[in-house]
């Protein structure tokens, strides 16, 4: 598989949510059932650049911004779990795609896939989970200097963002002089799509958005329920890089409580599947495009084959 974005992941489509409010959101493609993807905190439309293409040979695809993200305006709100999938059944219902859909989601995208099929199980006809976080994932049981280090590592994540905050309200983000905010040699873009995503950088709600999302993501608990028949695909890294000034004890823990947190997510459905990729990190859908891109066709053909209820 080559590496690359379709020019249609870069354009504005923005559409009217409501409320004044609009949301950017690129659909590529055609086939059911449509594949509606949420990206990793701080996240972008190409992360996804390696697989989207392929999928889209076969399904529609679509990709979007959530508020402060990417090209779409930011919301007064705050960004709890409720805020986020309100916006997204409102941003599916205003563009008019075909229901039901199978939500893909990464890391916190992953936390708020579970989150909307609970609050609306009818439009989901399966989610796929892509080394998701899950309520409950700092509940690491750790020793007092470890919980510690923990406390300040979550302090340094807020001090970054306040500084890219600082920084892109002066307008000092640049290729040249990234600040610590921005790489322009990221593993999946070319130094052209760097340029034109460095933008999505120099916004200020963006920082501020990540800050807020990170902040509420515990104020919803989240998927208390189980899923019954509910085709449901969890995927899980094999690389745990350790935690620079962490004890191993530290770092053993991190490690097993997501593989079971990800374990009791698959658990929740009977069709549940908890599926390791090789050679693996947290984004893998750009470190191994290929077993990732497997294991979701593989998916696929399985929600093809059960009947679908019209929405």
């Amino acid at each position: 598989m080559t590496a690359g974005s379709s020019p249609e992941m870069l354009d504005r489509r923005l559409i009217d949510i409501g409320d004044g409010r609009r949301l950017n959101m690129v659909c590529i493609g055609k086939g059911a059932p449509t594949l509606v993807f949420e990206q990793a905190l701080g996240g972008t439309i190409l992360d996804w650049q390696y697989i989207q293409a392929e999928l889209s040979k076969t399904n529609r695809t679509c990709f979007y911004d959530r508020a402060g993200y990417g090209q779409s305006p930011a919301s007064d709100q705050p960004r709890t779990p409720r805020n986020v999938t309100d916006d997204l059944h409102a941003l599916l219902r205003k563009a008019g795609e075909r229901k039901p859909v199978v939500l893909i989601g990464h890391s916190i995208g992953g936390r708020y896939a579970p989150y909307y099929y609970e609050r609306f199980p009818a439009e989901v006809a399966g989610m796929v989970l892509v080394d998701p976080g899950f309520y409950g994932q700092d509940d690491l049981n750790l020793s007092a200097p470890d919980q510690a280090l923990f406390d300040s590592l979550r302090d340094q994540a807020y001090a970054k963002w306040s500084n890219c905050a600082a920084k892109a309200r002066a307008h000092e983000i640049t290729l040249e002089a990234p600040q610590g905010c921005f790489r322009a040699n990221l593993p999946y873009y070319t130094r052209d799509e760097a340029a034109r995503m460095l933008p999505v950088y120099q916004r200020l709600e963006r920082w501020e958005t990540i800050a807020s999302e990170y902040g509420h993501i515990d104020e919803d608990k989240g998927p208390q329920k189980d899923w019954g028949d509910l085709p449901l695909l969890v995927l899980t890294r094999t690389a745990f890089p350790p935690t620079p000034g962490a004890s191993d004890a530290f770092n053993q823990s991190v490690e097993a409580v997501l593989k079971r947190g990800h374990a009791a997510l698959a658990a929740r459905s009977s069709r549940g599947r908890n599926i390791t990729v090789p050679n693996s990190n947290h984004y893998m859908q750009a470190n191994q495009p290929e077993p990732v891109l497997a294991a979701i066709r593989e998916f696929l053909a399985e929600v093809s084959a059960r009947p679908q209820r019209p929405y």
